[in-house]
């Protein structure tokens, strides 16, 4: 028989495991359902004309890849990949970041760790970092400006299922675990794919490879907010996310129905949803005024994936990239990210395109030129 003593302490044992199980798996959470606004077909629309000074006219026999203004050819003397991450190259499966003000690119690969590439993507070096980068896989990630200090970024590890915060030393990272709740019981069930800043005070992150939740996390401290937006509702994977300070909304890329939703995180409302052309398994998108890329794992009837260029005022496709059907690069097969990379001004500004390719893994560039039709 129990002594009172006994009684007593089984007892409060019992509800500290209790509370830490409700404090776990079963506390209060707000969901909001993902229903959304019916697909809009994109159409191609061919601009002559585009927000920079038309570059000067290609001379040569170069092969070129796109529509109208936006004619891009292959650059291959540039972003070369570290001798000692060649031996993971194959397995690339990340993303990539844009530090614009300091001509600085930052490039997630698996099991490395951040490469960072500058001196105009001349230069490359594999960064000795915090190792919780260079365990796992860098997948989706965000970079935010601060005045007087090095931006933060934030990144997903789909693989250890944990998301991270650092400045561009990335020697101190701060880590997000799974939610610990709400409508996830386990580790195992979240995966997230990408992250984005929509302040410097939050956060928002896609669960794009688990139970396909969109959800918010304070910056500071780094801590889940407790609320979780559609599920597989939403999509069947809710692969990217990017804020557009334009009107302060989120997009969402709906990698197997090939749609970018917009939402707005504020009232919890869509706005409307863009559908790309039938087949396009869309990624992410990378913004740069009005205009956004699109990189594609696929393209129409399992082509070669693509990069949509799209004018995102009008809602219309501008122009079609494909890497390797027109260019030459030959493992570009399943085109994962892509970012927007811009250097000089005037007549001398030079417009890229990065982009980083999965199942074989790489990394290419593309520099905008003025080519005859």
């Amino acid at each position: 028989m129990n002594t009172p003593t006994q009684r007593k302490y089984s007892l409060f044992a019992f509800s500290i495991g209790l509370a830490l199980q409700l404090s776990a798996h079963e506390v209060p959470y707000t969901r909001y359902h993902a229903g959304t606004n019916s697909a809009t077909p994109m159409k191609l629309v061919v601009e002559k004309a585009g927000p920079v000074r038309t570059p000067p006219r290609l001379e040569g026999s170069s092969a070129v890849s796109g529509q109208g203004f936006w004619k891009f050819i292959a650059v291959t003397n540039l972003c070369p990949v570290p001798e000692e991450a060649l031996p993971h190259l194959k397995g690339a499966h990340g993303t990539i970041v844009v530090d614009e003000e300091r001509d600085l690119v930052y490039w997630g690969l698996a099991d490395v760790g951040w490469i960072g590439f500058s001196n105009h993507l001349k230069n490359s070096w594999v960064i000795k970092g915090d190792p919780l980068f260079s365990k796992g896989n860098l997948h989706g990630a965000d970079l935010l400006h601060r005045k007087g200090k090095l931006p933060l970024v934030v990144v997903a590890d789909n693989v250890k299922s944990e998301v991270y915060l650092s400045d561009t030393t990335f020697q101190h990272a701060e880590k997000l675990d799974w939610p610990g709740g709400g409508p996830y019981t386990k580790k195992d069930e979240f995966h997230p794919t990408d992250a984005a800043f929509v302040s410097p005070k939050e956060i928002y992150i896609t669960d794009g490879y688990g139970k396909a939740y969109v959800m918010p996390a304070d910056s500071d401290p780094l801590r889940y907010q407790g609320s979780f937006m559609g599920g597989k509702e939403l999509s069947q994977t809710p692969h990217g996310i990017t804020y557009q300070p334009a009107d302060k909304t989120l997009l969402i890329s709906a990698r197997p129905e090939g749609e970018i939703k917009k939402w707005d995180f504020h009232d919890h409302k869509w706005l409307e949803t863009l559908g790309l052309p039938g087949g396009s398994t869309v990624c992410d998108v990378d913004l740069w005024g009005d205009y956004a890329i699109a990189p594609c794992l696929d393209g129409p009837n399992k082509a070669p994936g693509p990069i949509y260029i799209i004018n995102l005022k009008k809602r219309v496709i501008v122009s079609t990239l494909r890497p390797k059907q027109d260019l030459g690069f030959t493992e570009a097969q399943h085109i994962h990210d892509a970012a927007w990379y811009t250097v000089g001004k005037g007549k001398k500004q030079e417009v890229y395109v990065l982009f980083t390719n999965w199942n074989p893994g790489g990394f290419g560039a593309m520099k905008l030129v003025n080519a005859p039709d």
